[in-house]
């Protein structure tokens, strides 16, 4: 999924600002425009089109935007062929509150934590369109606030230029509503398979993207991981999503992205770990029950015991499963198999 920053400006006296409101990419295509006007080099809508890679018609609706929604002065000279201010403009400024720019900022400080990875520059190319819309004093300001704040991000499952890449092809297939071929390796059998699949929605789960699709070769609803998807094609058959559904109910009994027949789970946790757990919610179906030693009790209903398994077993002694038995049962078994590594030959 991508985020998108929402900007609003201050709008001429004539126009209600909330009306205003344009997403950050809008904005700063405008503000190219803008510049380009203003130098003076008379402007058309193909050349406008080409410097910013958008449409022609995208060009001519920009243009219509900064006459009709900031008032600015633009006529067209049919001798020069191109656009020019009758008079002095400029765009207007953007307001943003203390708390708004320090959000910004701590985003750009954690998107910073990419340098060094393929994403680097495509970071840097953000944060400078967003940069560019911001007055100094405020950037400044803001900097100066963050200089004891950092994040611990974990790296992104699989050759992250490949999963970006794979990413942004499903998107456009997802929008478009444009079926995909792909290769496709499981893990579980180890074969890699060709697939016919309808991208119906991208998903980060525990730091690794899955693709929800339709997959006409099962004949249902699956989820892929991007990291193990060998070729990607988009083709060119449509589809329709359902209307009945619902990423949220497809999700419903997962802990974080697997899915399984769903069964109530009881685990209790010993006091240390107590605290955090009862620190957040899990699943929306927990039920925490206080024991009197200071642990806790939960219970869930889930589907899809393995993340379930490798998340209890991340906290060691700490946590034991009350139900169900194969549960626990594939628990003593990993753990049994562990210990075996650790014997020491006499």
């Amino acid at each position: 999924m991508s985020t998108e920053f929402r900007v609003y400006l201050s709008a001429p006296m004539n126009l209600p600002s909330r009306r205003a409101g344009i997403t950050i990419t809008g904005f700063w295509r405008l503000y190219e425009i803008h510049k380009m006007i203003a130098a003076g080099t008379y402007p058309n809508c193909p050349q406008i089109a080409k410097a910013i890679e958008v449409n022609t018609r995208t060009a001519e609706r920009d243009i219509g935007r900064l006459r009709d929604l900031f008032g600015a002065p633009i006529e067209f000279d049919r001798t020069r062929r191109g656009y020019y201010y009758t008079e002095p403009f400029e765009m207007p400024p953007v307001r943003l509150g203390e708390g708004e720019a320090i959000a910004l900022f701590l985003g750009q400080r954690l998107l910073s934590q990419c340098r060094g990875t393929p994403f680097e520059e495509f970071v840097q190319q953000a944060m400078e369109k967003i940069q560019v819309l911001l007055p100094r004093s405020v950037v400044v300001d803001v900097q100066r606030t963050l200089g004891t704040v950092s994040f611990q991000v974990e790296p992104l499952r699989g050759e992250e230029l490949e999963v970006a890449e794979r990413y942004e092809l499903l998107v456009k297939a997802a929008v478009e509503r444009k079926s995909v071929f792909m290769e496709y390796y499981t893990a579980s059998s180890g074969k890699v398979s060709e697939r016919l699949i309808d991208p119906y929605h991208l998903r980060m789960a525990d730091g690794a993207w899955y693709c929800i699709a339709y997959c006409h070769e099962r004949k249902s609803v699956r989820t892929f991981a991007l990291d193990r998807i060998i070729h990607l094609e988009i083709t060119g058959e449509s589809f329709e999503i359902p209307s009945d559904f619902s990423v949220e109910d497809y999700l419903a009994d997962s802990l974080f992205i697997e899915r399984g027949e769903p069964r109530e789970v009881v685990i209790e946790f010993d006091a240390t770990q107590a605290a955090y757990i009862r620190g957040r919610e899990w699943h929306k179906s927990q039920k925490l029950t206080e024991l009197k030693d200071g642990g806790l009790r939960m219970t869930m209903t889930i589907g899809g015991l393995g993340e379930l398994k490798r998340w209890i077993m991340s906290m060691g002694r700490h946590a034991w499963v009350v139900e169900p038995p194969e549960l626990r049962d594939k628990i003593r078994e990993e753990l049994a198999a562990a210990l075996e590594n650790y014997q020491v030959a006499e």
